[in-house]
């Protein structure tokens, strides 16, 4: 949540400027949307400090997303309107075009990540409008399968949805009605749910709730106490269910004992995140790896299972695919 202001000078530079004067604003998006916030609150001040940006560099755009994007898109939609006040500029200095409401077009913005994701390609899309243009750069993924030591049973089983907006609702249905049947009439224990989204995470958790089912949950938001408690009882038995998120392996990378069942709800984002949780399979039994997706889950499947491979299992007429 920390700023830097940087004033720049012909002989040196000064940091921790004042808004108004600085030439560079270094800061968080989540540092920024607490400065927005507190300003909205307090109706005498603004945010006009946004109103002349240029370059924008999002850096690290794939940890951001193990934040929280939203914060992005809150800041974006901030730029380069014009301001309520003079702050003394110089009127005489100031640009036609930026007068007439077209400072975004001569904005430049730059979007660095490892990966691609609809996110990033949302903001793309939407908010680099550059009247120059824009490039996206984007390669080819040779996939983590050899990555995985163990000799896991990965079985891919994919669902149908009719749009983006569906593809959570489809995902839920698909697995109450193929896959936790399985799981209900089964004696095994053992089972890990690896959820990528927070907002899933919930969803699954209500829906074993009202299934009265065995679980205990891992996720960025559990308690260290509660965290320790439930690896010990999964561990040992005592819950048949853990529901394990992507952030919380982000942050913690924990190795979670006692796993014999494999099942990955969502994909992860980060792609070296699938061998690290596959082969936390050592000493199962069963040494099976069961993984939903849909055909909106392309960019995380080909950066898993390779780009070819990846594009041949969201077009094909079969809809489950085994790898070994």
């Amino acid at each position: 949540m920390n700023f830097f202001f940087f004033l720049f000078s012909r002989r040196s530079i000064k940091l921790f400027g004042d808004f108004y004067s600085s030439d560079m604003i270094v800061a968080s998006p989540l540092g920024l949307v607490t400065k927005i916030g507190k300003a909205e609150v307090e109706k005498e001040k603004d945010v006009d400090y946004l109103s002349s940006i240029e370059v924008l560099i999002i850096d690290h755009a794939d940890v951001i997303a193990m934040q929280n994007w939203s914060h992005v898109n809150t800041v974006i939609g901030k730029l380069n309107h014009l301001p309520s006040k003079q702050h003394s500029t110089d009127i005489m200095r100031i640009r036609q075009w930026y007068l007439d409401g077209h400072a975004q077009f001569y904005r430049q913005t730059i979007i660095l990540g490892s990966y691609l994701n609809p996110e990033i390609n949302g903001l793309f899309n939407h908010h680099c409008v550059n009247y120059q243009g824009k490039v996206k750069l984007v390669c080819e993924h040779k996939g983590v399968l050899p990555k995985v030591l163990l000799q896991v049973r990965q079985i891919y089983e994919r669902f149908d949805a009719e749009s983006a907006v569906d593809v959570d609702d489809a995902r839920l249905e698909y697995f109450a009605k193929k896959v936790f049947p399985k799981i209900k009439d089964s004696v095994q224990g053992g089972i890990m749910l690896f959820i990528s989204s927070y907002f899933e995470f919930v969803r699954v958790r209500n829906f074993l709730k009202s299934q009265d089912a065995s679980f205990c949950l891992l996720g960025e938001y559990t308690k260290q106490s509660d965290i320790s408690r439930a690896r010990v009882w999964f561990f040992q038995g005592s819950r048949k269910i853990m529901l394990y998120t992507e952030r919380a392996h982000f942050y913690h990378r924990y190795k979670i004992r006692g796993i014999q069942n494999l099942i990955i709800y969502s994909l992860p984002e980060r792609k070296e995140f699938y061998p690290e949780v596959v082969n936390m399979l050592e000493g199962s039994h069963s040494m099976t790896c069961t993984v939903l997706f849909s055909r909106f889950d392309q960019l995380r499947l080909e950066r898993i299972v390779g780009t070819a491979p990846a594009k041949r299992m969201v077009t094909s007429e079969k809809g489950v695919f085994v790898f070994c």
